[in-house]
Formats: structure tokens, C-alpha cells, sequence
């Protein structure tokens, strides 16, 4: 048996539904998070504080959207092995958008003055890249009934970003290291933790994309 044999049509839907409204979120708060760094970069403090907290606010949406699906998931009839197969695939989303807070709550203890703008941009078009793996994330799981092979592609994709959210962060981690031989301890430790928390959530992307990618294999 696979997946959705265990599910009716309806119940296909429904789960499919659920967690797009999930990724949704997601990627709102993916794109208040890289904005975030967009405001620090200009050295917009007030703008810095209203979009970390709408991330804020968006985040905890979306950990009441993961409730309401992992609830959902209690109740339905499916076979142990896909029931936690589609639960790795709600937390593990949920993990994106948790990592972005950090980055995002991170930057607020910094000062912007003292960070190098190359330090900066490549810091954004590391969130950047999270923000283009989560609209894939979505795509992905529009498809996973009309179309599970074009998930396999789209997972490739997020796989990619994530390869290149990675040499990026190697080339950064260099600047950051410069960097640190010049600032306060704290605040190097902090932009390296920024750093890490951006990779994290780029990695969790891809950790979607294999669970994605699982599913899609079992689909008939």
C-alpha cells in the first residue's frame, strides 16, 4: 500500500490543503525575515524592529497552523510508516521558519554600524535563497497529486540553492572571521550566528525536499 492508497481523494485534498496554508506562512515569514536583513543593512533600526515583529507575529501563526495539522493527523486512519512520514514533513517545515526568527531576533543586538555591507549582502542572498527553496517547498506540495514527478524536479531545485547557499556561506564565514578580529567578541559571535541560523534554515529546506521527493515516490 502506499500513501494516498490509505487515504480517500477528499482526505488527499484536505492534507495537501492544510499544509500549503502551512507553507504559506512559511514563506511570509521567510520574507519578512530576509527583509529584516534589508533594513539593517540601510541602517533602518525602526524598520529592523517592525519586520522582526512580523516575523514574530507570523512564526507563531504558523506553529498554530502545525498544531491544527498534527491534530488532524491524530485523527485520521493511515498507516503508521506515511503518518510519520507526513508529521517529519510538518515539523521540518516548521524548523524553516523557526530559524528565521533566530537569524532575524539575532539582528537586533547588533550594531550596523560596525558590520561590513559585504559581510551584509552576502548574508541576504543566503536568506534569499531560503525565501526561493520555500515558494519551491509550496509548488512541491501543490503537486504531489496532479504531479508527483514534477516534485522530483522541483526538489532538485531546492537541493541546488541549498548547494549554493552553502559556498556562500564558506566565502562569508571568511569576511565574518576578518571581521572578528576587529569587533567586540559579542558582536562577532552574533553576525557567525546570524550566519548559522540562515544555513540552518537553508538545510532544512532541503530536508523538506527529501520528505517531498519520499512521498512523491510512493504516490502511484
Amino acid at each position: 500500500m502506499t500513501l494516498w492508497s490509505w487515504v480517500s481523494k477528499r482526505r488527499q485534498l484536505d492534507v495537501i490543503k492544510y499544509y500549503v496554508e502551512h507553507v504559506d506562512k512559511i514563506i511570509s515569514v521567510i520574507d519578512h525575515a530576509r527583509r529584516v536583513i534589508q533594513c539593517f543593512t540601510k541602517m533602518d533600526l525602526e524598520g529592523v524592529k517592525n519586520e522582526w515583529n512580523e516575523v514574530f507575529r507570523l512564526e507563531r501563526e504558523a506553529d498554530d497552523i502545525k498544531r491544527r495539522i498534527l491534530s488532524e493527523l491524530s485523527r485520521e486512519v493511515f498507516h503508521p510508516i506515511d503518518r510519520e512520514e507526513l508529521v517529519r514533513l510538518v515539523l521540518t517545515s516548521d524548523d524553516v521558519a523557526a530559524y528565521a526568527k533566530g537569524w532575524s531576533r539575532r539582528l537586533l543586538f547588533i550594531d550596523p554600524t560596525n558590520v561590513p555591507q559585504e559581510i551584509l549582502a552576502k548574508l541576504y542572498r543566503m536568506a534569499e535563497n531560503v525565501y526561493q527553496s520555500t515558494v519551491l517547498m509550496k509548488k512541491s506540495a501543490e503537486r504531489l497529486i496532479a504531479n508527483p514527478k514534477e516534485v522530483l524536479e522541483l526538489a532538485n531545485e531546492i537541493e541546488k540553492l541549498e548547494e549554493e547557499t552553502d559556498d556562500i556561506r564558506h566565502d562569508v564565514f571568511k569576511d565574518i572571521l576578518n571581521y572578528c578580529e576587529r569587533s567586540k567578541i559579542s558582536q562577532c559571535i552574533m553576525v557567525k550566528e546570524v550566519m548559522d541560523s540562515i544555513e540552518n534554515s537553508c538545510d532544512k529546506c532541503e530536508d523538506v525536499a527529501d520528505v517531498l521527493r519520499s512521498i512523491a515516490l510512493l504516490a502511484p
